[in-house]
């Protein structure tokens, strides 16, 4: 039986489908809050609720957004701190390889959505969710861009483009997702510097 090319489900149950596979798949696991969280950052980036509909903001580098919200009254710190850690982590999970051409790179998205997560487990009353799931999506993002990764990346086809990308993703990262994913392809990823004289 072929499968239907048009499936009768929410994108918030299509999500849920999409990280429990790739939760599996990486052998990952977390709290059914984080994962209610991941779910509705997808669904809501579908919905184009990302990144915020504010004048620049898309403009801004995240830098500029993190001293900008540290310096906002308390509502605003905790919007601007979730909507800059929300972008962080959706950019580097589904469009990693897009930073590869331009002036920053993943590790500075990566970095920078950590510290907004960071600080907004930190401030007293976090918005909706409680400190625990900023605390990990902090602790752990790289793991959960890996997550998004895994799911941007379950319907394109791998080329040798792609191929050579995911090998810099490795390099710049050291992720163990893209070091397994060469590997299902053929390729030991090893580091330039390995082998090298000191």
């Amino acid at each position: 039986m072929t499968e239907r090319l048009v499936r009768g489900e929410t994108p918030v149950e299509f999500f849920r489908e999409q990280l429990e596979r790739a939760m599996e798949h990486q052998k990952v696991s977390t709290s059914a809050f984080t994962q209610f969280y991941l779910v509705n950052l997808l669904a809501g980036c579908l919905r184009g609720e990302l990144p915020p509909s504010e004048p620049g903001y898309d403009e801004t580098p995240l830098a500029v957004l993190y001293v900008r919200a540290v310096h906002a009254s308390r509502r605003d710190r905790a919007r601007l701190l979730r909507a800059m850690g929300d972008t962080a982590l959706f950019v580097s999970g589904f469009f990693a390889d897009s930073l590869t051409r331009s002036l920053v790179d993943l590790d500075y998205y990566r970095t920078m959505g950590g510290y907004a997560y960071a600080r907004l487990a930190r401030d007293e009353d976090p918005p909706v969710f409680g400190p625990e799931v900023f605390t990990e999506l902090a602790g752990r993002f790289t793991q959960f861009a890996d997550l998004l990764s895994e799911i941007s990346e379950a319907s394109h086809l791998a080329t040798n483009a792609s191929l050579l990308r995911l090998y810099e993703r490795w390099l710049q990262t050291g992720s163990r997702r893209a070091a397994s994913l060469l590997a299902e392809r053929g390729i030991t990823p090893i580091d330039p510097g390995e082998g090298r004289p000191q």
